[in-house]
């Protein structure tokens, strides 16, 4: 009997030294990283979950621990954090950065917002009238793919050879003090938030594409849609003729050849020699043609099963939908004249 309660009493010791060196590891990870006050300057974008802050402060080496961080927060209910633009430093503990984050900062930068459906050449353009940036530069150092290579892996691709379609469309405060680097960087920064969050990278193995070859689709079904219901529909369409090899025969990738939406292609746009000519190619054109939002992205992972090949506009940003060419042929003397 003696021997059980000798043996329950060192278990129990045991178990209280297991339960006190976790509790005095959590301690450690939960305090601050160094005594440095050195500020460092830390943008957490809208719609920031606080798993991708956590990591972002992590990568900043502001925080020891992405884990003991999110245990915190939700001990505390201090998981309601804030977009904007934060001036952090080390000598800072979990508890004091989280309240920061949770109060919200005053944004600094000029705001901007990118739209989707933006090209590269429209992003510059709005920074150049916003006083950030000068297009020419701008335009050229989005097609050094190579000096972002090493911190984001799926740009590593060889027929990546822009930055087309990985600036995610977002809100950003943006000083104009900021490089082309950093600002090229804010937002990579997003899209591999939007990557890592809607777990991108299963989903595009299951389509059978690659990265690039998806946000290639993903930009045109941008383009292609109006209305946000719409957009699972023409995905599945594209799908379905890249399926058969037939040419998608997107009006979108024309317009992204004339640098001009047209409301109506002539035939003679139609025939211009060009890879992104989609319908004289079959395919995909080599690289996206625009920046998709999420939406259109989650279209484009999530695309609906139909058996519809063509689709039509309607003139209310809608679409009608047809099965075989007669039916097409219907809808366009319908809803075009034709």
């Amino acid at each position: 009997m003696k021997s059980i309660i000798k043996f329950l009493f060192l278990g129990l010791i045991l178990i209280f030294i297991i339960i006190g060196g976790i509790f005095i590891g959590y301690k450690s990870l939960i305090s601050p990283v160094s005594n440095d006050t050195s500020l460092i300057e830390v943008d957490i974008s809208d719609g920031s979950s606080l798993k991708s802050a956590a990591r972002l402060l992590e990568e900043k080496n502001l925080i020891k621990n992405e884990t003991a961080f999110l245990i915190y927060a939700k001990i505390n209910s201090l998981e309601n954090i804030r977009s904007g633009s934060y001036s952090l430093n080390k000598s800072q503990n979990v508890e004091e950065i989280l309240q920061i984050l949770n109060k919200g900062s005053k944004p600094i930068g000029i705001k901007i917002t990118i739209p989707e459906g933006y090209e590269i050449r429209n992003i510059a353009e709005k920074l150049e009238s916003a006083g950030i940036t000068d297009f020419d530069s701008f335009i050229s150092d989005t097609s050094n793919v190579d000096l972002y290579k090493s911190q984001y892996p799926y740009l590593n691709l060889p027929e990546v050879k822009s930055l087309e379609g990985f600036l995610f469309p977002d809100t950003y405060y943006i000083s104009k003090e900021a490089t082309n680097e950093q600002i090229i960087k804010m937002f990579l920064d997003r899209f591999s938030e939007v990557y890592e969050e809607q777990q991108l990278e299963s989903k595009i193995q299951e389509s059978g594409l690659n990265i690039n070859e998806f946000i290639t689709l993903a930009s045109i079904v941008e383009r292609e849609a109006v209305k946000k219901e719409e957009r699972p529909i023409i995905a599945g369409i594209f799908y379905n003729r890249l399926s058969i090899q037939m040419p998608l025969q997107s009006c979108a990738t024309v317009q992204y050849i004339l640098k001009e939406r047209k409301p109506v292609l002539s035939i003679a746009d139609t025939k211009i020699d060009s890879p992104y000519n989609t319908y004289l190619i079959k395919g995909l054109p080599p690289a996206p043609i625009a920046s998709p939002g999420l939406d259109a992205i989650l279209a484009t992972s999530n695309p609906q099963q139909t058996k519809f090949l063509y689709f039509v506009a309607k003139g209310d940003g809608g679409h009608e939908f047809s099965e075989t060419y007669e039916q097409h042929l219907q809808a366009k003397k319908k809803y075009l004249g034709e």
